[in-house]
């Protein structure tokens, strides 16, 4: 024992010590760590809604990841990202939670991925100063009891802990609602397809029963087989009123010279609950073929959880020439993204009221006059509670110009402003152009400058607000300005200005002609200022209503019998609310709105509907990963500078921090020299 304490203390146990702490040391680090995440919008940092979701798993939730080694570098740091990201998970979750990833070299995991659905993608690798293609996988496999969910291909890190959340959540989700079935209740899957369909000509018709109950087997045995499928083969005079019940196609041919309908479709149902799956016969080079048997098992899963997905219910007010939400060119897209959470349910508030347990209104782009009683309707919504999206536009279309076919303009009358007004928005009937706008190359006339569609830079956009903090720049095209003035002055409102414009702003009320060619900047610098484009409200409104409309009024004296009056007209607000208004409506329409909601609008939109819903956590957890912080630089000699500066600049630093310690130690051994033995001619070298 004497003997070891001796080695221990002498220097020789030195460097067999320091290895046993570095042992221990990573052995506490691997149970316990810690981390610093030093990124702006907290990209490796899981949202509270993230870790609620994993922390309450009632069954195992097992993850996959089927990521190749040797990655190109652009993918490399997506594969990094999402490691990261679950080990975030694992740390926030309980014991259900589990990650595992797969050793991609290994053929059993290779045919584990294809078994799961998860096919390799092919992506661009620069190697030997050649560009070629490399197939590779990126996909994740999600699997909660006996349903199982792909992600693939992980490309990005944009989005990804928001689309795994959101994939979890909607699985327990389903696994909640077919648990809460009845001993005998069913969720039926019908085929339609009339057999005349089989002897048309019509390609995969024939094959169309057994692909879809190979589908059904699949997808029945992940859900606790809830699921009983079965065949119709309806004939001509049931097709038009299975049709007209279902949305299903129906196909009229000639049999004998008489005139005949088939039907073809495939439908989930259960209980009032009905969804259309797409199938139906298309038309091809080749002739006539069904179309939608390529995935139908993906098909049908998402048909499940559209089925049973708990969306909650947003109006959309029609009737004074709003924005179309149905339409491809219009809203279509916007409605579309936030139709995982969200269902759009049409109110015209002249014949019918808001419905009481509905909590967020939109008014997209109205263009024409709101009655008494239908102001008198969104005013007491919003003091009730409520929350109000408007995009109101400044200008709207007026026609062609017959001398360039351009598209002019008018004022927008709409008298929605009543109301703005008294919450304290003043909204100007223009259109913003801006200096700091959306440029493109053009081979003819150059760079071209698009001044109405104002790009928001994010020291622009509110910093302190979800909405808009990790974002890094939008394009809010044809917008009208706004004022808040008087909004700030009411110190029960809180008055969050969202977006603005650049300082070298300007206003153009006639005469606009969205040209590029045929637009110039104002040469009076007293023309350029700075405008709101979208505000936020939030607080107790003074209603615009001194007392209720004549028509509101018996409406709600409806109740009065006898000597009584009854009247349901408040003059403050009862509950918070919050109103958004931006100056265009043109913000939700497929110009700046794409499919995949990853345009910075479509961001910004998304996250104005969550907010005005009560999910602020799914704001910042979308937007991780997309602030850019974007240089403001407006000359080219400074464009250079900064350029080579981030070029060269870190090597030049270290070259003159070198020079000047060089130059340090040689006056140091002078000085020495001279104070200790001036006559000596040695030199000190070290």
């Amino acid at each position: 024992m004497k003997k070891i304490l001796q080695w221990l203390k002498s220097p020789k146990s030195d460097f067999i010590l320091f290895v046993i702490f570095l042992v221990l040391l990573n052995l506490a680090g691997h149970k316990a760590f810690l981390r610093f995440d030093l990124t702006a919008p907290k990209s490796y940092s899981l949202s509270k809604a993230s870790k609620t979701v994993v922390k309450n798993l009632d069954a195992p939730l097992s993850i996959r990841v089927f990521f190749s080694d040797n990655l190109p570098s652009t993918y490399t740091s997506v594969s990094q990202y999402v490691k990261d990201i679950l080990v975030e998970y694992k740390g926030a979750a309980n014991k259900n939670f589990s990650v595992s990833y797969m050793d991609m070299s290994k053929p059993e995991n290779e045919e584990l991925a294809r078994d799961l659905g998860i096919q390799q993608v092919q992506i661009q690798e620069l190697k030997n100063n050649e560009v070629g293609l490399k197939s590779v996988y990126m996909g994740i496999a999600v699997a909660y009891g006996d349903n199982i969910e792909i992600m693939n291909p992980v490309q990005t890190s944009d989005g990804f802990e928001f689309n795994l959340t959101s994939k979890i959540s909607q699985m327990i989700s389903m696994a909640d609602s077919l648990a809460g079935l009845g001993k005998d209740e069913k969720i039926s899957l019908t085929l339609y397809l009339s057999e005349p369909l089989k002897w048309l000509g019509i390609s995969g018709a024939e094959e169309a029963d057994q692909i879809v109950r190979q589908a059904f087997d699949s997808v029945n045995k992940q859900n606790l087989g809830r699921l009983e499928y079965k065949l119709v083969s309806p004939d001509s005079a049931d097709a038009a009123a299975l049709s007209a019940k279902y949305g299903i196609q129906t196909i009229t041919y000639q049999d004998s010279g008489v005139q005949k309908k088939a039907a073809i479709g495939l439908v989930l149902e259960h209980g009032e609950k009905i969804y259309a799956l797409p199938l139906g016969v298309q038309r091809s080079f080749f002739g006539y073929a069904v179309a939608g048997l390529e995935d139908v098992e993906n098909t049908i899963n998402e048909g499940l959880q559209s089925l049973f997905s708990n969306t909650k219910a947003i109006g959309y007010i029609t009737g004074h020439g709003e924005v179309d939400h149905t339409a491809a060119d219009k809203a279509a897209n916007f409605e579309k993204l936030i139709s995982g959470m969200y269902e759009l349910k049409d109110i015209d508030l002249n014949s019918e009221d808001i419905p009481a347990g509905m909590n967020a209104i939109i008014i997209n782009g109205p263009k024409m006059d709101f009655t008494e009683e239908e102001l008198y309707k969104v005013d007491q919504f919003l003091l009730r509670g409520g929350n109000v999206m408007l995009m109101l536009d400044g200008v709207v279309e007026a026609g062609k110009d017959q001398m360039y076919g351009i598209t002019n303009f008018a004022q927008n009358d709409s008298n929605l402003e009543r109301l703005l007004t008294k919450y304290g928005i003043e909204r100007s009937k223009n259109m913003i152009m801006d200096k700091n706008c959306f440029k493109s190359l053009n081979n003819q006339y150059g760079e071209l400058n698009y001044y109405w569609v104002p790009e928001i830079h994010k020291k622009y956009l509110a910093k302190k607000n979800v909405i808009t903090n990790n974002l890094g720049s939008l394009y809010l095209l044809q917008s009208g300005s706004l004022n808040a003035a008087a909004a700030k002055e009411n110190k029960n409102l809180k008055v969050t200005e969202l977006a603005k414009t650049s300082e070298e702003a300007w206003a153009v009320s006639e005469s606009i002609m969205l040209n590029p060619l045929m637009m110039t900047t104002p040469s009076d610098a007293s023309e350029y200022a700075q405008y709101n484009l979208a505000v936020l409200l939030e607080g107790k409104f003074d209603s615009a209503f001194d007392e209720a409309p004549a028509g509101a009024a018996s409406e709600d004296s409806s109740e009065s019998a006898g000597e009584l009056e009854t009247s349901n007209y408040i003059k403050t607000s009862v509950m918070p609310g919050k109103l958004f208004v931006a100056g265009s409506s043109e913000i939700t329409t497929s110009q700046v709105i794409d499919e995949n909601g990853q345009s910075p609008v479509s961001m910004f939109l998304m996250n104005v509907v969550d907010y005005m819903n009560g999910n602020e956590d799914l704001c910042t957890m979308r937007t991780k990963s997309l602030s850019v912080n974007n240089l403001t630089i407006k000359t080219p000699v400074a464009v250079s500078f900064w350029k080579l500066l981030n070029q060269y600049g870190l090597a030049v630093l270290v070259a003159l921090v070198g020079l000047l310690v060089w130059r340090l130690r040689t006056a140091r051994r002078r000085a020495i020299n001279k104070k200790y033995n001036p006559d000596d001619t040695r030199t000190i070298s070290k």
